[in-house]
């Protein structure tokens, strides 16, 4: 839905809600518009019989910033609720003749972190180099094609998988919801943005595409995990020492359960 007037609390940047069940992301899109998308997992309510206008207006505005919440409601019931399913499509090798995916088509991921236009240019980067005349002499040569598609699959690796692993992890740590382990991370991920210096721009610069090294991602996460683990053993009493060993070790491996599934989609050929 698109906000007309919105006053967002930081002029020009970006904005994710920590609602719930799920985030709410804000970002204007012109000198009046801001877009607001509500993230609604389950079942979407019925449009048609106004269960979805309900849902916005009881569930998701009053957990807006109280800036927001006037052109929110007032948008409600003048503009029209769009709703589209998010998907999660691990990449693979493009095998069909005559054919060439790219983008969302071939490889999606949730749009937390806005990385897919980014994935998608470089995907046709990579084409255009891949079937270049110095390549590939003839296009109708499909297999000659096939072969340039098997090395498109691990070229764009370094920089879609990165993308890929990001928006899902944090997609599963800003929707923490009742979860402690999860609430335990994402109180860990913006400490550790508070450090400044590299543990912020270096996660900045893997979320906008400019660093496509998976290995400084990995890194990173698990810093994040193991900078959790230091806050909740600062945080309470020495005679709690065996309950928070215990609480570290959840931290450590929920870290593990959220990223490596992802790791692993994106190994696969």
């Amino acid at each position: 839905m698109v906000l007309t007037d919105c006053e967002l609390p930081y002029q020009n940047r970006g904005h994710v809600v920590l609602g719930k069940p799920s985030p709410i992301l804000l970002y204007q899109i012109g000198t009046h518009d801001t877009r607001i998308l509500v993230d609604i997992p389950g079942k979407l309510p019925s449009i048609g019989n106004g269960d979805l206008q309900r849902y916005m207006q009881d569930h998701i505005g009053p957990q807006l910033p109280k800036s927001v919440q006037p052109s929110f409601y007032a948008s409600l019931k003048t503009s029209r609720l769009r709703s589209m399913p998010n998907s999660w499509l691990p990449p693979s090798t493009n095998t069909r003749e005559g054919l060439i995916l790219i983008g969302d088509a071939m490889n999606m991921r949730h749009p937390l972190t806005g990385g897919g236009m980014t994935v998608a240019f470089w995907d046709v980067v990579h084409i255009c180099d891949l079937l270049s005349k110095k390549e590939i002499r003839d296009l109708a040569d499909s297999n000659a094609v096939l072969r340039q598609m098997k090395v498109l699959h691990w070229r764009r690796k370094p920089l879609s998988s990165v993308i890929n692993i990001l928006a899902q992890a944090l997609y599963d740590l800003f929707s923490a919801g009742d979860d402690v382990n999860m609430r335990n991370l994402q109180m860990a991920c913006f400490g550790y943005f508070k450090l400044g210096g590299k543990c912020v721009t270096t996660p900045m610069g893997l979320i906008a595409g400019m660093i496509p090294e998976p290995m400084t991602l990995t890194g990173h996460f698990f810093a994040v995990a193991f900078y959790g683990c230091w806050l909740i053993i600062k945080s309470q009493p020495l005679w709690m020492l065996p309950q928070t060993l215990f609480r570290s070790f959840m931290a450590i491996y929920t870290a593990a359960v959220v990223i490596f599934p992802v790791i692993a989609s994106e190994i696969k050929k």
